[in-house]
C-alpha cells in the first residue's frame, strides 16, 4: 500500500484548516474514502498511469480516493459545501458529522448547504433515516443541476444510478431549496463558478482574495493521473468531452494564476497548487497563503 493511499484511508472524520486571506475561514472535512478499480478510469494508459500513480504514493491496482467536504465560516453564516456519502456503503464512509464536530460544530449549526452537484457521494449525506440531517440550513443547488435531475427520462444508465439521491435531496429540502446560478455570490465573498461536464449543472465555489481557492468538485478525481493527462476521464462524467475541456481549462487557469484547487476527491485535505514546467503541468499540496 502506498503512503498516499494509507493517508487517505486514515483521514475519515478529520478536519483541517485551509489557509485563506480575507474575512472567511475555510476548513476541509473528510467523510471517508472510496476504493476504486480501473474501470472507473476507462481512458488510462497502463504503464504511463502506473508510473504516475506510484510517484504519488498510489497504485492503480489498489486505488483509493478521498470523499471531502468543505466548511466556510463568515458573516454570521456557516456553510457546508457538499454533504458526503453517508454510511450507506460501509463504515469507510459517513464520517462527516464527526469531522464537523472536530471543527467545533454540530449539524444544527449549519445555516447553508452549498451543493456542487447531486451525485450520491455529495448528496446522500444530506439525509439521516430519510430526514434532514441539517434541519436549520438552506439548500443551494444550481438551477441547471435541478433541471438535469428533473428530466429523468433523459438520463443514461450511469447517471440513473445517482437519480434516487438527487430526488431525495430535492424532495426533503424542498421547503428551503434556493436555486443558484453561475456568476452570483451565493454568500458574501463566495462566488459560484460553472464547472460543467461531470454533470451539466456542476458548480464550484471560489473564495479568498489575494490567494483564492476554488472548491472544484469533481473536475479532478485523481490528480496524479489527470493533471498530466486531463483527457483521462471518469466513468461518471455525464459529458466526457465537455468534462475533458473543463478540466484542461481549469488546470491551465490554475497554473497561470496560482488559483488553488480544493477537490472533492483529491487526497485529504484535498487542496493542490498547479504549476507548469518543462515536462508539462504538475501539482503539489497547496502551501499556506
Amino acid at each position: 500500500m502506498g503512503e498516499t493511499t494509507r493517508r487517505i484511508r486514515a483521514a475519515g472524520g478529520q478536519a483541517q484548516a485551509v489557509p485563506l486571506d480575507g474575512p472567511l475561514r475555510l476548513t476541509a472535512l473528510c467523510d471517508g474514502y472510496l476504493d476504486l478499480n480501473l474501470t472507473r478510469f476507462p481512458d488510462v494508459v497502463r504503464g504511463v498511469g502506473d508510473d504516475l500513480a506510484i510517484a504519488d504514493g498510489q497504485d492503480l491496482n489498489d486505488m483509493t480516493i478521498s470523499v471531502n467536504a468543505f466548511l466556510i465560516e463568515g458573516g454570521g453564516r456557516l456553510a457546508l459545501v457538499d454533504a458526503g456519502d453517508s454510511n450507506r456503503r460501509g463504515d469507510f464512509l459517513g464520517h462527516l458529522p464527526r469531522a464537523l464536530k472536530a471543527a467545533g460544530y454540530a449539524p444544527g449549526d449549519v445555516t447553508d448547504l452549498l451543493i456542487t452537484h447531486l451525485h450520491g457521494d455529495h448528496a446522500a449525506g444530506l439525509l439521516s433515516k430519510g430526514e434532514k440531517l441539517y434541519p436549520n440550513a438552506r439548500l443551494h443547488v444550481a438551477q441547471r443541476e435541478i433541471a438535469f435531475w428533473q428530466c429523468s427520462e433523459s438520463l443514461d444508465e450511469i447517471q440513473a444510478i445517482q437519480l434516487p439521491f438527487a430526488e431525495a435531496a430535492l424532495r426533503v429540502y424542498a421547503d428551503c431549496l434556493v436555486p443558484m446560478r453561475p456568476g452570483q455570490q451565493v454568500l458574501p465573498g463566495v462566488l459560484v463558478r460553472p464547472l460543467v461536464g461531470h454533470t451539466p449543472g456542476q458548480v464550484g465555489f471560489q473564495l479568498g482574495q489575494r490567494n483564492p481557492v476554488l472548491i472544484s468538485a469533481d473536475v479532478l478525481h485523481l490528480p496524479a493521473l489527470q493533471v498530466k493527462h486531463p483527457e483521462w476521464g471518469f466513468l461518471f462524467d455525464a459529458d466526457r468531452p465537455t468534462a475533458h475541456s473543463m478540466r484542461r481549462e481549469l488546470l491551465a487557469e490554475a497554473s497561470l494564476t496560482g488559483l488553488r484547487l480544493a477537490g472533492s476527491h483529491m487526497p485529504f485535505p484535498g487542496v493542490i497548487s498547479v504549476s507548469a514546467g518543462q515536462g508539462g503541468l504538475g501539482f503539489s499540496a497547496a502551501q499556506a497563503a
